[in-house]
């Protein structure tokens, strides 16, 4: 048997909501009303809709970052850990859809509040490892930010493309062709 912390249900809840509805049309009481208790109590567990999105996105990316970041403190070469680092994402992606698109949707709202060098952001986490595997002669001189936004742009395009139905497989069993295309954009 599963017990879930309130903090934990709200947060459950209001995720789906906010993906179902956008977070604009999702009040405080819509979100207590589904998980059953009045609006002034959620009112002890956050200050309001904004702090929850905030921290849900907050709590969601840096998740994804620091799972990264494990994978780029590993060992092997630059290609074996940014393999590992894009499948890690396929499969976050669709053990998680609902995360994933509150955190796609979200981004260009909350990403200007997370540190661009941040050990907790999945973009700098990824920036570092190509910048290290530029210095270290793995790949063509390029500039990093460049290639870094490259690779972003192709892994979080098909996400997009699955999110709204342009793609309809799930990213893990497309992961071999995501990391072939970032292959072939990297060398």
């Amino acid at each position: 048997m599963t017990i879930t912390s309130t903090k934990d249900r709200i947060r459950q809840e209001a995720l789906r909501l906010f993906v179902e509805r956008g977070v604009d049309a999702v009040s405080v009481r819509d979100i207590a009303k589904a998980v059953g208790m009045s609006a002034p109590n959620l009112y002890a567990h956050y200050k309001g809709r904004d702090e929850l999105v905030a921290d849900l996105f907050q709590a969601g990316y840096a998740s994804y970052g620091r799972q990264l970041q494990d994978i780029a403190d590993g060992s092997g070469s630059f290609a074996e850990r940014l393999e590992a680092m894009i499948r890690l994402i396929c499969r976050l992606h669709d053990a998680d859809r609902t995360l994933f698109q509150f955190l796609l949707l979200n981004q260009h709202t909350h990403l200007n509040r997370v540190a661009p060098d941040d050990s907790g952001n999945p973009m700098a986490v990824l920036h570092r490892l190509i910048t290290k595997a530029v210095e270290a002669g793995e790949m063509p001189i390029a500039d990093p930010a460049l290639l870094t936004a490259a690779v972003v742009g192709i892994v979080v395009q098909a996400a997009t493309f699955r999110l709204y139905g342009r793609i309809s497989r799930d990213l893990e069993p497309m992961a071999d062709e995501i990391i072939a295309l970032c292959a072939k954009v990297l060398a």
